[in-house]
């Protein structure tokens, strides 16, 4: 099992920029190294990023499509956030 922390509750708040946050060799390095279950933890406002490049728009759209294509779980019907599996690419 992997857990995937964003850390960060906004692109503009991470320390190390979007580079690092978005960074695809990280999530692709996390994720793959999940057996059984991969959890992304994460603010939902790092899903909506006001991107200035290309490259922003590159970086940002890799997690978005990630999460697009994990099946949600469980909701828990509290509308906070939700548990999803890893998607099957």
């Amino acid at each position: 099992m992997v857990i995937y922390s964003m850390a960060t509750s906004t692109p503009e708040d991470a320390p190390r920029g979007m580079e690092f946050l978005y960074s695809l060799n990280r999530l692709n390095v996390a994720t793959s190294r999940a057996q059984c279950a991969c959890i992304l933890v994460a603010s939902p406002r790092l899903f909506e990023p006001e991107c200035k490049s290309p490259r922003q728009m590159q970086l940002a759209n890799a997690l978005c499509r990630y999460v697009e294509l994990a099946n949600v779980v469980t909701d828990h019907g509290r509308g906070r956030g939700r548990v999803l599996e890893q998607p099957k690419i």
